[in-house]
């Protein structure tokens, strides 16, 4: 990446669709600490990649308040639906980012920022020639280790089965992480549904859950 596309990154990465309280700012010259993303002080903080309409966060915002929920989403439409959500329901744990976290994920947040990252149904791009724009791949595993405490976890949720597989092998050669339970689950117990998720399953679709510890 040479130094002006990046600079082009961090000025669209940098700007907000519109105002609104929930919004973080971010600047390529410091990095958001844990006391630069909410005004009091959870101890406990989620990061969830991709977060979409918002489903899952919202709710696990109003049944936690006690964690501070940070949402990274592109889309302006997702964006203005998960505010709507939080500013009804009156939230003050969650705050939202108007930026691709496969850019420079690692470059936003301090080291250790996390106690958990979700990252759920990303694009599998299932052709071959298309792979190397996964999200989830050695050089992902590197950002979520540094962004998350020790005994952190991550979450990882897919209905493409080679992608779960390829997933289960980069784990598996990365002694950094340990499952927590079985290598994959087919259920995911006592954590909200997304929309995305209840038409895969309607649809008769296979889910497939990783769960990883940091260590």
């Amino acid at each position: 990446m040479t130094e002006d596309f990046r600079k082009k990154l961090w000025n669209i990465a940098g700007g907000i669709p519109f105002d609104s309280e929930y919004f973080l700012r971010i600047l390529p010259e410091s990095k958001l600490k844990k006391s630069d993303l909410f005004a009091s002080d959870f101890g406990t903080y989620y990061l969830e990649l991709g977060s979409g309409w918002g489903e899952v966060a919202i709710e696990l915002a109003q049944t936690h308040p006690e964690i501070g929920y940070v949402l990274m989403e592109k889309k302006a439409d997702r964006i203005r639906k998960t505010i709507k959500a939080a500013s009804r329901l009156k939230l003050t744990n969650v705050k939202i980012l108007s930026v691709n976290f496969n850019w420079f994920l690692e470059d936003i947040f301090a080291d250790g920022s996390f106690e958990e990252i979700l990252l759920n149904f990303p694009d599998p791009w299932p052709k071959k020639r298309h792979h190397k724009h996964r999200t989830l791949s050695p050089r992902f595993l590197d950002s979520i280790h540094r962004l998350l405490v020790p005994g952190g976890r991550f979450r990882f949720a897919t209905d493409y089965g080679p992608y779960a597989r390829k997933g289960i092998g980069y784990f598996r050669r990365d002694p950094r992480f340990r499952s927590v339970g079985a290598e994959y689950s087919l259920f995911r117990k006592d954590f909200p549904v997304s929309y995305f998720e209840k038409t895969k399953r309607e649809e008769g679709s296979r889910i497939y859950y990783l769960d990883r510890e940091r260590i």
